[in-house]
């Protein structure tokens, strides 16, 4: 039994711990590389590296911050609607709400797509993220190309738009 139970608890630990990864040596800047970010959610990963070839809409956002969450609706409905055209792109959002339940209910009562949201878990990796995409003056949205370049920091509707047509 405490085995089991140790083995519990270390799976726990390691899954906590391995909930968000950046690249801390790379910052994001608009014609270079995005830094590496890895995040995990319910067993399942997804990183930026794995994306290479699609173009990819990044961005940041939390309950607290008004303005994110808007933005999530809206990148939301219109990513939609470009996988029911069948385009080739990804949407990777990224959560820095106090817990993960509370990202949880509000995906479900704003119907956002739940396989592309993630929960940065510890302060640590939430500061560590804020950090390679420079998040200190509020949460981001980024256009990432099918090199792994970031097109765009904070895109209009019309980028948005030319990104995902």
């Amino acid at each position: 039994m405490k085995k089991t139970m140790l083995c519990i608890v270390s799976f726990a630990l390691m899954l906590v711990s391995l909930s968000a990864s950046v690249d801390k040596d790379r910052d994001a800047q608009i014609g270079h590389t995005a830094p590496t970010l890895v995040v995990e959610r319910n067993g399942s990963a997804a990183s930026l590296q794995q994306m290479r070839g699609k173009r990819v809409i990044l961005s940041f956002w939390s309950a607290a911050d008004a303005q994110s969450r808007m933005e999530q609706n809206r990148i939301d409905a219109m990513a939609r609607k470009a996988a029911s055209l069948h385009k080739d792109v990804e949407v990777l959002s990224v959560n820095f709400d106090r817990s993960e339940r509370l990202m949880d209910e509000i995906v479900s009562y704003d119907n956002l797509d739940p396989s592309s949201q993630f929960h940065v878990g510890t302060p640590d990796d939430a500061a560590a993220v804020r950090d390679a995409f420079q998040l200190h003056n509020g949460l981001r949205t980024f256009i990432i190309d099918e090199q792994g370049k970031i097109i765009c920091a904070d895109p209009t509707e019309a980028q948005l738009l030319e990104a995902l047509g």
